[in-house]
């Protein structure tokens, strides 16, 4: 049952490439290291920004910084990243048409930020 498990798996991420979409995995679950909470999220300024953060908040005050991205939708399932960092990013609107966004592992989102 694993083995056709895994191989589900390996075929719907080679769909995903052959067909260009853009596809999250994630690996093996990690526990929070000892004394610390994830926090993740984002603000927005519509026709300004778009700020998103990702991080481990510890309590001895090390905070450490995790991958983040905001991405912009084009279809669906197709999203395209606008800016990624490691801890913090900022995507800056060059406008302000009705776009939606994704940012920190967040649900989508609509602003006037193009």
């Amino acid at each position: 049952m694993a083995g056709l498990r895994r191989l589900a798996s390996r075929t719907a991420a080679m769909v995903l490439v052959i067909g260009g979409l853009v596809a999250v995995t994630a690996g093996p679950a990690q526990g929070a290291p000892p004394g610390c909470s994830q926090g993740r999220g984002h603000y927005e300024q519509a026709g300004a920004y778009i700020y998103a953060y990702n991080y481990w908040f510890c309590d001895d005050g090390n905070d450490i910084p995790l991958a983040v991205s905001i991405a912009r939708y084009l279809s669906p399932g197709v999203y395209e990243i606008v800016a990624q960092g490691s801890g913090e990013t900022t995507y800056f609107c060059q406008g302000t048409l009705y776009n939606v966004y994704r940012a920190a592992g967040t649900p989508d989102f609509a602003i006037l930020c193009s």
